[in-house]
């Protein structure tokens, strides 16, 4: 098609120069307006011509085919997006898990250490004076500290 319509605007443009020449080199004045009327209606021809035989001819077939194929080609390349899409959201989804694990550790190795830590300003403590830390002592002279539970509800990714 490319093809064609190139030949043709080369056809045209070499006519259009060869009929401004004659234009030109005219017998007399008076015959300029007919020229020029004639000239344009043949350039108008040389233009609608091909486009008929488009329309009209195989050239219609040949863009519905490659309309057909480009339709199928983008609906192919819509699905492999949408599949990318969904590992990916479920890549982030694993990702996102695995760092509120780790912070959900993180505060329980750190609740662990506080505890340890009140464990031993508990024992200096007790020496000091008992229940002054405002914590109930156990039997064994050692405090207790509360238990800490960390609860994480579902993520919903959107």
């Amino acid at each position: 098609m490319q093809s064609i319509l190139f030949q043709t605007i080369c056809k045209i443009g070499i006519f259009m120069i060869c009929a401004q020449a004659i234009i030109h080199f005219r017998p007399r004045e008076t015959y300029e307006k007919y020229l020029k009327l004639l000239v344009s209606a043949m350039i108008l021809i040389q233009l609608f011509l091909p486009i008929g035989s488009f329309l009209l001819g195989g050239g219609m077939e040949q863009t519905l085919k490659r309309l057909e194929q480009l339709r199928t080609q983008l609906e192919q390349e819509m699905d492999s997006a949408a599949r990318e899409a969904a590992d990916t959201d479920k890549l982030l989804e694993q990702m996102t898990l695995e760092e509120i694990r780790k912070r959900v550790e993180e505060q329980e190795r750190l609740a662990e250490e506080a505890g340890e830590v009140q464990k031993g300003a508990g024992d200096t403590r007790s020496g000091a004076g008992e229940g002054s830390g405002g914590t109930e002592d156990s039997e064994d002279g050692i405090e207790e500290v509360p238990e800490v539970t960390v609860t994480v509800g579902p993520i919903e990714i959107q």
